[in-house]
């Protein structure tokens, strides 16, 4: 029978001369106020140099997924065209003769009375410049003739911009920076 009170056997490197030797840090446990106050500081520093670069990575994100959408929203736009065999217009969500797309943007309905193919409401911060509208022909082509361009803005520290372009043929490409 095994006895539950009894302590297990030490390591060989442990034992010298039929005694226990005593493991240096075997007693100690937990932190001094001294060493909890150092890594404190060591913390609060790393986190001031990490945080604005962090910042940065968030608001380039927050760009590449404002182009992203918008980069689909023509993209499908183009699509439903060709399908379709019917214009199709992007608008911004404020209406057509809107040029500021930071509310969202609509891809409407070639039938009069029908809902609106895709709505994207845009959440806030960003700051997008276009054009009024676009259309894609039957053919996949767009109307406004050089194509079109959009500005998309985020501020906040430095202010961050990428450029969406959108040529005659109906491809989409980005850039970083201004139009």
């Amino acid at each position: 029978m095994v006895n539950p009170f009894r302590l297990p056997a030490l390591p060989a490197a442990i034992v010298q001369s039929g005694r226990a030797r005593r493991i240096p840090w075997a007693g100690e446990g937990g932190f001094t106020l001294v060493e909890l106050m150092i890594g404190l500081v060591l913390l609060a520093v790393l986190l001031g140099l990490g945080i604005p670069s962090f910042q940065s990575l968030i608001a380039n994100q927050r760009i590449r997924a404002i182009s992203s959408d918008l980069r689909m929203t023509l993209n499908t736009a183009r699509s439903e065209a060709v399908k379709r065999n019917r214009t199709i217009t992007v608008t911004a969500q404020d209406g057509v003769d809107n040029l500021d797309w930071s509310k969202g943007w609509i891809v409407a309905s070639p039938v009069a009375g029908d809902p609106s193919l895709l709505s994207h409401t845009q959440g806030v911060g960003a700051a997008i410049s276009g054009p009024a509208q676009v259309q894609f022909s039957p053919s996949g082509r767009v109307a406004i003739a050089g194509g079109a361009e959009w500005e998309i803005r985020i501020a906040g520290g430095a202010t961050r911009s990428s450029c969406l372009t959108l040529s005659v043929d109906g491809r989409t490409s980005s850039d970083k920076g201004d139009c």
